[in-house]
């Protein structure tokens, strides 16, 4: 499996952090791959202007994603 080492600043580490509690992931890099996934999966949705729309509570909020 390849290895790619990068530094990342203070808010981003702390967001990994609480991204890997909340997963209950093993490791940052577990919460990475599933970054990578959901963006995959957010590229393959996305619309013609590069939108995705995501609904909460019966509100949409459109999210441009490129």
């Amino acid at each position: 499996m390849p290895v790619t080492t990068f530094n990342i600043d203070e808010k981003m580490g702390k967001t990994l952090e609480e991204l890997q509690t909340h997963f209950g992931a093993s490791s940052k890099a577990e919460v990475l791959r599933k970054a990578v996934a959901l963006l995959k999966i957010a590229t393959e949705s996305e619309a013609a202007d590069g939108s995705i729309t995501i609904r909460k509570n019966d509100e949409d909020q459109k999210i441009i994603i490129k």
